[in-house]
């Protein structure tokens, strides 16, 4: 080596050989980054799907049967595994195919369970005898239905607005393989966000 010429690699005071300075990490090619934003996007529509199918669903409530609770235009929130094992419980809101409609989804409570007797007579519904204290019905004129006993894996299902409701006392108990899942939050409009009750 000629006088002047630096060594590429430079010793320390003990004769060892200097490590070049460590360079920053590389950063990930272009192609790289696109390649890892496609993954996390096609995770997130995956599980977004799977949700959907097999979790929760989104529906809107048409019409006013189930007036003053919910209205016409609410986006209700619907967990579709509520009931994989436990069977609805009165009281509850509930999505399920329409009767003799099953592309058609409507909303309503249910009152009458597997093995009871159920009776709308005036403006009251009685269950195995007993009057049902309903402080979320909207008030009606009433209605006449002779009592019918409902069949087991069935459903009694009314709408809390009686006066402008299809429900049980037109389709008589629904099947419990029609129910599509438990309502259990409006979340839109955001001024009306809550829990169904």
């Amino acid at each position: 080596m000629e006088e002047g010429e630096r060594s590429a690699v430079e010793n320390d005071a003990n004769g060892v050989p200097r490590q070049p300075p460590a360079q920053a990490a590389a950063r990930p090619a272009p192609a790289t980054r696109r390649r890892a934003l496609v993954s996390l996007v096609v995770l997130a529509v995956a599980a977004a799907v799977l949700l959907r199918l097999y979790v929760y669903e989104s529906d809107i409530v048409e019409g006013s049967s189930m007036r003053p609770g919910l209205r016409s235009g609410d986006f209700v929130l619907v967990s579709k595994i509520a009931y994989r094992r436990p069977a609805p419980r009165r009281f509850d809101v509930i999505t399920l195919s329409a009767p003799g409609k099953r592309r058609e989804v409507v909303i309503k409570r249910v009152v009458g369970l597997p093995g009871e007797w159920v009776w709308v007579w005036s403006n009251h519904v009685f269950v195995n005898g007993g009057r049902l204290v309903e402080p979320y019905t909207a008030s009606w004129r009433g209605d006449f239905r002779s009592p019918v006993r409902v069949p087991e894996n069935s459903v009694y299902v009314l709408g809390d607005n009686r006066d402008d409701s299809d429900d049980s006392r037109a389709w008589g108990p629904v099947a419990l393989s029609s129910v599509r899942g438990k309502a259990i939050f409006v979340y839109f409009p955001f001024g009306r966000a809550r829990r169904v009750q």
